[in-house]
């Protein structure tokens, strides 16, 4: 049977947003063959496409060994913690842009609020709220940190007249009653990590991490240079790092794994028309065109995936050839 059931989640960085993106659960349709696919009505297939499309672009997760490692150091950090203990361990995860940073994160507060949920099934209900998501914008200040964490919460303040301690302090509170055990900060490129506006912005944060009672994950582009001052050391001395790289043309081994990843987000999309294995013959071509970021491949193929299901009523065919990847990626191929 074909269901139809789409959400539209809000912006991660305040309370409801962020819980709307984690419980929009795109459920994977049933996979139809060619024939069970012929017999549905006009609506019906237009309706599988539809799904099939959203749960391979939105529901689907690439479990890559990144965010595998990711998800299980904060999970145990977790079960470890001990919010009355100060210079508590962190996070921090690191890596180039369109390389799924946000994603695992997103996967990881799921992973917290369902910790928690085990824990303590009435949480939310009670005004519990196991973990808070905030991001950087550009041009942010030291001040902006806990001013995000109160926006993340609803909470009104006045920005301009308040001093970063008073904003700070009204952030910390937050956090204990609402009882927050994960404090993510993405973006975090974007605050000022050097010079004196620098020193002041790590200073912020080393209040938070040792006065909050919550784990804090500290995500961003190249953060291990940004993070290298010795005002940061102190930061960095208490976090498990974690880096996403992208896959390496010149290492066969990363080939190798990139070569598996593409096979089995090939078999993920469920062509109609389409053999096992069927983008093998793209992998290099697909490295090429990504330069091995899990990201751009996701949207690649994602938008290849829609071309084909497109071209089925002029071809008959439904698979993905060379022209549908070299078309969305905008790069030529010898």
């Amino acid at each position: 049977m074909i269901h139809n059931a789409f959400a539209t989640p809000g912006r991660k960085t305040t309370l409801e947003g962020l819980r709307k993106r984690i419980d929009n659960r795109i459920i994977r349709p049933d996979v139809l063959s060619r024939t069970d696919f012929d017999r549905c009505t006009e609506a019906e297939q237009v309706l599988y496409d539809d799904q099939r499309l959203q749960w391979f672009s939105n529901g689907l997760i690439v479990r890559t060994p990144a965010l595998r490692r990711l998800t299980m150091t904060g999970l145990s950090l977790l079960r470890v913690h001990d919010p009355s203990a100060v210079g508590e361990r962190g996070i921090v995860l690191t890596g180039p842009p369109h390389i799924g940073k946000t994603t695992a994160l997103i996967r990881l507060a799921a992973e917290v609020e369902q910790w928690a949920g085990k824990r303590a099934p009435d949480f939310r209900e009670t005004g519990r709220a196991p973990v808070a998501y905030i991001e950087m914008e550009p041009k942010a200040s030291p001040k902006s940190i806990a001013s995000s964490i109160l926006n993340f919460y609803g909470i009104p303040h006045n920005f301009k007249s308040a001093t970063q301690h008073q904003l700070t302090d009204q952030a910390l509170d937050a956090l204990r009653r609402r009882h927050t055990q994960m404090l993510i900060i993405d973006e975090l490129q974007m605050l000022k990590l050097d010079g004196k506006t620098g020193d002041d912005a790590v200073n912020s944060l080393k209040t938070i991490m040792n006065d909050s009672g919550a784990i804090c994950v500290f995500a961003g582009v190249d953060l291990l240079e940004g993070l290298s001052s010795r005002p940061a050391e102190q930061i960095m001395a208490r976090c498990q790092v974690t880096q996403m790289r992208p896959f390496l043309s010149s290492d066969d081994t990363s080939r190798g794994h990139w070569a598996s990843l593409v096979n089995s987000l090939g078999d993920a999309m469920h062509l109609l028309d389409a053999e096992p294995a069927h983008l093998a013959p793209y992998a290099d071509i697909l490295l090429t065109m990504t330069g091995g970021k899990i990201g751009d491949l996701r949207s690649i193929l994602a938008l290849a995936m829609a071309n084909a299901i497109t071209d089925r009523g002029d071809t008959g065919n439904e698979i993905i050839t060379q022209e549908h990847l070299v078309g969305v990626g905008q790069i030529g191929v010898a």
